[in-house]
């Protein structure tokens, strides 16, 4: 086996779709052409935190063999107990932090940076696209400021960012930006808060994004990885709205990737939840809208089976930035369901 399970001993915490989250003590796994997180989430806490997990597509280089943990405290602490735990520090080699969104000084000069630098880790960062006026990233959209990022008036903010990124050491790291950008309660959100159709400020999302990756690359010293990352189709609903239209360009993504929860909304099987997961519908085979044909092979919606098609499409390396446990009183999750994370286990191989 490529990596080890033995982190399902961790406790299961609740994860809402509609509002706070905050991760805790989330391994991170790199191996080979595989960078794979998985997740323990709580509604309890006003700040939001996420794993992060990816499997690569033939891109992907050798050296990205590693494990790696986020634990939602922004310091090292907790990898290097994992480490002590693993029996060795050299076993862990990826780490994951939030930048806070409060506002454009928290989003160009991280308070996180200090807290990290000097230590040996490949960072994965997600990168808010507005400020919401509080580090959690689920508010409302501020329309003018994501016109403003559209337009390119905000393109010294990222490209603020990308230097003290470079000068605390972390030009070569993965950059999330704008994730979920699907769900219907992010700062960013294209679909509005009834999932029934997009926003009146979703075109902003294309060309912000490109702005965003064209001021962070145009730093001397920048080799960031840039992820394009919606929510699974299981988890949410954006009725009528093909993600495949909010594609910003191969030539503004390294990585494609979705984020993936183990509650669909309706009770039912273990084994039916993890075929909805892989193909992108909710409970009931119900899902808001199919996605495009890829070669001519068909998907019900956005999942599993599309992530890898659409990433091999693009010649993209693939991920799944979050991947986790839902209680059944959450969503209707699988609580602490061996059955998912050994299906993702075998997915991810």
């Amino acid at each position: 086996s490529r990596y080890s399970l033995s982190w399902l001993n961790l406790p299961i915490m609740k994860r809402s779709r509609k509002v706070t989250r905050i991760h805790v003590l989330t391994i991170l796994v790199m191996a080979g052409i595989v960078m794979a997180a998985a997740a323990c989430t709580s509604s309890a806490s006003a700040n939001k935190g996420n794993g992060a997990w990816s499997s690569s597509g033939s891109s992907a280089s050798a050296d990205a063999a590693g494990l790696g943990l986020y634990d939602g405290d922004s310091s090292s602490k907790g990898i290097e107990t994992a480490a002590n735990w693993l029996g060795s520090s050299s076993t862990i080699k990826y780490a994951m932090d939030f930048i806070a969104a409060n506002s454009w000084q928290s989003i160009s000069d991280p308070y996180q940076l200090s807290q990290w630098k000097g230590t040996p880790y490949t960072m994965v960062w997600g990168v808010p696209m507005l400020p919401c006026g509080a580090p959690n990233t689920q508010c409302s959209t501020n329309v003018t400021d994501f016109n403003e990022v559209a337009g390119g008036g905000a393109d010294s903010y990222y490209k603020t960012l990308a230097q003290n990124l470079i000068s605390a050491g972390f030009g070569s790291s993965y950059i999330r930006v704008g994730w979920e950008f699907n769900a219907t309660f992010m700062g960013w959100s294209i679909c509005n808060q009834e999932g029934s159709g997009l926003t009146s400020w979703a075109n902003d999302f294309v060309p912000a994004y490109r702005n965003i990756v064209t001021s962070m690359r145009s730093v001397k010293g920048a080799n960031f990885k840039f992820i394009w990352n919606p929510l699974v189709s299981s988890n949410v609903s954006c009725d009528g709205v093909h993600m495949e239209s909010f594609y910003p360009g191969d030539s503004y993504v390294n990585m494609v990737a979705l984020d993936v929860y183990d509650g669909l909304g309706q009770p039912t099987s273990d084994a039916a939840r993890w075929n909805d997961l892989l193909n992108g519908v909710n409970g009931g085979g119900w899902t808001s809208v199919k996605s495009y044909p890829i070669n001519g092979q068909t998907f019900e919606g956005y999942g599993l089976k599309w992530l890898a098609a659409f990433g091999k499409e693009h010649g993209k390396e693939i991920g799944i930035p979050e991947w986790g446990l839902e209680s059944p009183s959450q969503n209707s999750g699988g609580g602490d369901d061996p059955y998912f994370v050994t299906q993702m286990a075998s997915w991810i191989k």
